[in-house]
Parts: C-alpha cells; sequence; structure tokens
C-alpha cells in the first residue's frame, strides 16, 4: 500500500506491526511534512457506525494527553470504511522485545522502566482516562531507554461494540486483572494489576499464568496466586517481590489505587536500598552512666550475680596503675604514627599535578564513602533547563561540540555523557551536545542509478528514504523517479522518496483468512495484443494446513467493472489442490488467459482470488492486503492495456 494516501494527506510508508483489532502503518503526513505512526481498524470494527463514534470519543481523549511518556495522538477520522488513528512514530521495540531478548532485566532496569510506565498512566488517571489494555506490547522503548506508553481508550471503544467477544474485546489475555476477566468494567486499579503482571515478567523471564485457552486463563488470574517471584529469581529482593504481590491483589481495593501510588512505592524501595547500600555510620549503644547497671544487662538471664566482693583489693590496684603508665607511653608513638600517615605524598620535580576534574585525570581520588546522585535525563531539554536540573542534582554541566540532530530542537540537549540513570559522586561532571537541528544539503540526482550504487552515498546525509517499487520491465531497482527532485534543499531526516522497478514479478503480501499468503505474481507483459494470452505466474504459500479445496479465479474486469474473461481453476491446473500444499513451502501456480479477438482496445484490471471449490460467491476473506489492493476480496495483480 505505499501508494496509498489516507485522506489525501497520509501516504503510506511501510506496515510495521499488525494485530487481531488493526495494522499500524508508518506513513507521511504531506500536510506538516513529517513521519506518523498511522492505526487502521480492521474493516469489521469500523463498520459499526456506534463503535465509529465511541472510537473517536476515545481518541478525542487520548489526544488531549501531554506527557512525554505516552505516545501523542496527533489526529483521528474516517476515510471511507476505514478508521484510523494517527499518532507520534517512536524509533524503538516493543517492552515484549525487550523481555524476549533480555530477561531477566536488572533490578535498576525493571525499575526504571516501570517508573516511566506508572508516570504515565498515572497522568492518565488523574485525567480520568483508564488504558484497559496495558500490555508490554503497548509500552515502547526507545534506544536511549525512555519509555511511550501508547493505544489508549481503543480497547475500550472494541469493548464497547463486542461485548461478546472476550478475545477481540481486550486482546492478549495474559494481562487480565481479575475484575476484567469477569467482564466488570476497567478501574485505574485494572491498569495497575496489568503493570503488575509487566513487572513480573520482566524480572522472572516468564508470565504469572498461562493456559491452553482463555477460559483457564481468566480463572487463574480470578482464583490462583503466582510462583513467588523469589523463586524464578533469586536475585529478586522481598521487598520487591512484596511490592508486585500487592499490585496483583485480586481485591482491587488491596491494591495501589493508581499507577502513581504503585510508582512512588518503586522510588520509595530505591531510595531506602540506597541508603542501606551506602556507609552506614557505627551507632553507640548508650548504657547509661550506671557500671553496674551495664554489667547486669551484659548478664545471661537465668544467670546468678556473683557476691560482692569485700576488703581492699591490691592486686587490682597495682595491675591498675601499670595499665595506666602504659598507654601514657604510648601516646607520643599515637601521636607521629597519626601524623605520618595524614602528611601529603611527596611531589617528585617534573610530576604532574593532578587535575581538579575527575575525568579529565583519570580515576577520581575520593573519600570511600562519597556521596552518589543520580544523573538525571537531560536530553530534550533547553540548555538553560538542563543547567537548572544539573545544578539542582548536584552536577557541573560541561557544553560540548554541538551535533545535527532531526528530532531535538536547536539549542536543546541532543546527547548526554555519562547517560541518565548511572550514579557518580556528588559534582561530577556531565557533558552535553546541544542539537543544531537537522543538517540540510541540497537533493543530489539519482535517476537512472540502480538503489544499490547510490545507497552507500545517500546515507551520510540522513534523509528518511523510501522505496517505492513500480511495475516495470526495466533492470531490477532502477530509479525511475524521485521525490523531491534534484537540487532542492532536504533536511535530514525528511522523507526522500524514490520510485524504483520493480521488475516484473509484482510483491503483493496478501493475507487470505490467516490461511493462506499471496505472496508475489509475475507478469511479464502488462501490455497485450488481442487474440494473445496473457501470461501469469502466482506465487501461494499456505500459513498452516489447510484442509478446505479451494479455487483459484483470475478475472479481466473492464474500466466498468464488468467480467470479460476469466479463470476458474484449481491451483496448478487442478495438479496442486490445496490440501496437499505443506505449510510454509511456495506452490507456483501458472495461468495463460486468452485475449479475445473482440475485446475493445483499453485498460482492464486483471484480478485473483480463492473460493472453497464450488461456492463462487463465498470468496475467501482478505485479512491484511499488504501491498495490493484489494475490493471485494478480489486481489488486484496489475492493470493490463489490451492493444489492437
Amino acid at each position: 500500500m505505499s501508494d496509498y494516501i489516507l485522506n489525501n494527506r497520509y501516504r503510506l510508508l511501510a506496515q510495521v506491526a499488525s494485530g487481531g483489532m488493526a495494522v499500524v502503518y508508518k506513513a507521511h503526513d504531506l500536510t506538516l511534512n513529517r513521519v506518523v505512526a498511522l492505526k487502521i481498524l480492521r474493516e469489521n470494527f469500523a463498520e459499526d457506525s456506534g463503535f465509529r463514534a465511541r472510537f473517536q470519543s476515545e481518541a478525542q481523549a487520548a489526544a488531549n494527553l501531554a506527557h512525554p511518556n505516552i505516545v501523542t495522538v496527533y489526529d483521528y477520522g474516517q476515510d471511507g470504511n476505514r478508521s484510523y488513528i494517527v499518532m507520534e512514530f517512536v524509533e524503538g521495540r516493543d517492552l515484549k522485545g525487550v523481555i524476549r531478548a533480555e530477561s531477566p532485566l536488572p533490578m535498576d532496569r525493571a525499575i526504571d522502566l516501570m517508573a516511566q510506565a506508572c508516570a504515565a498512566l498515572g497522568y492518565a488517571h488523574r485525567a480520568g482516562l483508564v488504558h484497559c489494555d496495558v500490555k508490554p506490547q503497548n509500552l515502547i522503548v526507545t534506544p536511549d531507554g525512555r519509555l511511550k506508553v501508547t493505544d489508549f481508550g481503543i480497547a475500550r471503544a472494541i469493548s464497547q461494540s463486542l461485548p461478546q467477544n472476550v478475545e477481540t474485546v481486550w486482546g492478549t489475555p495474559h494481562y487480565f486483572s481479575p475484575e476484567q476477566a469477569r467482564g466488570e468494567p476497567p478501574t485505574p486499579a485494572s491498569d495497575v494489576y496489568s503493570l503488575g503482571v509487566v513487572m513480573y515478567e520482566m524480572l522472572s523471564g516468564r508470565l504469572p499464568f498461562d493456559a491452553d485457552d482463555h477460559e483457564s486463563l481468566a480463572m487463574q488470574h480470578v482464583q490462583d496466586e503466582p510462583p513467588p517471584l523469589t523463586a524464578l529469581n533469586p536475585a529478586v529482593p522481598i521487598q520487591i517481590e512484596q511490592i508486585v504481590n500487592r499490585v496483583m491483589a485480586k481485591d482491587p481495593a488491596a491494591r495501589y489505587r493508581t499507577a502513581d501510588q504503585f510508582g512512588r512505592a518503586l522510588m520509595d524501595y530505591r531510595r531506602m536500598a540506597d541508603q542501606r547500600t551506602g556507609y552506614q555510620a557505627a551507632v553507640p549503644i548508650n548504657v547509661g552512666s550506671d557500671s553496674t547497671t551495664a554489667a547486669v544487662a551484659a548478664r545471661p538471664i537465668g544467670t546468678a550475680a556473683p557476691a560482692a566482693p569485700t576488703g581492699t583489693d591490691w592486686l587490682g590496684w597495682i595491675l591498675g596503675a601499670l595499665a595506666a603508665i602504659a598507654v601514657i607511653g604510648l601516646i607520643p608513638l599515637l601521636f607521629l604514627v597519626l601524623r605520618a600517615y595524614s602528611a601529603p605524598p611527596p611531589v617528585e620535580a617534573g610530576a604532574l599535578t593532578p587535575s581538579p576534574n575527575p575525568t579529565a585525570a583519570g580515576e577520581a581520588t575520593l573519600p570511600p564513602f562519597a556521596e552518589q546522585v543520580l544523573i538525571p535525563k537531560l536530553i530534550g531539554l533547553t540548555q538553560k533547563d538542563a543547567e537548572q536540573l544539573a545544578g539542582t542534582t548536584g552536577l557541573q554541566l560541561v557544553i560540548g561540540p554541538g551535533r545535527f540532530d532531526a528530532q531535538i530542537p536547536s539549542g536543546s540537549v541532543a546527547a548526554q555523557d555519562p547517560p541518565a540513570g548511572r550514579r557518580v559522586p556528588r559534582n561530577s561532571p556531565v557533558e552535553i551536545n546541544l542539537s543544531q537541528g537537522p543538517q540540510i544539503s541540497p537533493m543530489i540526482n539519482v535517476l537512472n542509478f540502480t538503489y544499490e550504487e547510490v545507497e552507500a552515498g545517500l546515507t551520510p546525509y540522513g534523509w528518511d528514504i523510501h522505496l517505492v517499487e513500480e511495475y516495470s520491465q526495466e533492470p531490477y531497482h532502477k530509479i525511475l523517479k524521485q521525490e523531491p527532485p534534484a537540487g532542492l534543499p532536504l533536511a535530514a531526516s525528511q522523507p526522500l522518496t524514490l520510485t524504483v522497478s520493480g521488475g516484473t514479478t509484482v510483491t503483493l503480501s496478501v493475507n487470505l483468512s490467516d490461511q493462506i499468503t499471496l505472496d508475489a505474481a509475475n507478469l511479464p507483459l502488462d501490455q497485450i495484443k488481442r487474440g494473445l494470452a496473457i501470461d501469469l505466474t502466482l506465487f501461494w504459500r499456505g500459513q498452516g494446513r489447510i484442509t478446505t479445496p479451494y479455487t483459484v479465479f483470475v478475472h479481466l474486469i473492464d474500466a466498468n467493472g464488468q467480467l470479460r474473461q476469466q479463470i476458474d481453476t484449481e491451483p496448478g491446473a487442478g495438479t496442486a489442490p490445496t490440501p496437499s500444499w505443506t505449510p510454509g513451502i511456495t506452490v507456483t501456480d501458472r495461468y495463460a488467459m486468452d485475449v479475445p479477438a473482440d475485446l475493445p482496445p483499453g485498460v482492464y484490471e486483471l484480478r485473483v482470488g480463492l473460493y472453497p471449490t464450488g461456492q463462487p460467491l463465498n470468496r475467501l476473506p482478505v485479512a491484511d492486503p499488504g501491498k495490493a489492493t484489494v475490493n471485494s476480496d478480489s486481489i488486484l495483480i496489475r492493470q493490463i492495456t489490451v492493444l489492437p
């Protein structure tokens, strides 16, 4: 769908995600000239007018959320039968991918990510909005460690439209709260429970509950207790396990009521842990001035007190006097030892003077228990705000060389070293690099080269390059068009669209009912004379074992939508029926369609599809059109020009 423009404004560039409720595309906003994420809901949701109204209401509420840890909603609307929402495009990967690759996560990293999620959801809860579908797939982690929450309100809108279908309403049930599993309306405490499941998964590397079907999984959330977190990961402190257990309590009243409270509990634990691991001065025990009381306190319980001695103890007096003389004699020696150890080392001739800057002189000379501070995140702040925050934290700010950055406004912090989250001694330096905005360069002429010939030369400019394949008999990936044209200035990160030859093979990637994929079609000629045959090769792939025999239809449709020629047969002209397909293996399916000698010259559409054998009106539905144009479950291969 790379050529498709939604509502004459959003050009779809590439599909980046697909789920049961929607398909997400990377898109170019032609009006504001920026890259966005565009989520198009599945048509079965958008056909309901009541749902469209609820969806727009939820999208409007989400658009009012302005928080650094929430994906910004820019726009929402309707284009024909497509309901869509336009959001900030965030580079990174979802937390589910992070968990799969890195779990169990280190404690500091898990707390940092969860604290950001709590900050985002806490802000939404204060605004009266419940997410309803908190899961790691909806938590995006950027390369610099920032977490952003997405998909506010979509689950609620869908649940109100289709309350009978729990799986469709709430997505994956692994993160249900018990009240959601019972079909009750979600509350902020429901989001808190789901955050607890995510925290559990980050620290253990597994989900607290799992089952073969959704009903059993829902009952586990309602009735069962998860395996102890410390049993799965002994490195988890018992205090964190207690916090997670409270968050995942079955009764919402027993949990933290909002995500803000959950976040504060994590921060309180971190502060107490820092205090415990820092230097602790010895606490003197005050036993009073009465030596008899001290002696009694030191005696084991149940031991009888010794009898009080009578008379003068001359031996004790003599030994005490000798001990006093010995101690007095050691005082000069003790003074000399302390003086020797406290004196600075002699400086040899030519020796370098130690630098007052620890990072410039190498390893800093610090007292063993120097006060530590946590480096804050400065990226994105203006220089003034960064200086103020660093000063408040107790750090020295150093301005490094500027750098081009298309995402950070000019004059704001584009990079920092050391990074946020690290603990350093108070008054340590932190170097920042201020953004100089995007680098602007004149567009160069790349026409008639292949993309592979110019790819390395284009990379340093930082342009956001999008390839649009076009059917052509030119060499594969030869650049046919470029937008903008040569000579015009183009800033880094702005889109450069290159239309390249896709050869005679058309990439389609069409998903039919989650059973069969039409990967591509080869069409050697898109112009044909009357009386000759159109050669077409289709490349099918079964997604799993297929039990239904399907018939392929190949239709030639005129400009008025009338069927002018057709082929209906099992794949491979009957030699490769669908039940015989091996899952995942490509099936090559060739056709030769005769063009009638009396067919009027003009432009025709070549379309294909599938239907259960003997049921031509019951076409196999298209679940995802991929890169094709689909109408009534009929897939457009290419427009054909019929010559006289």
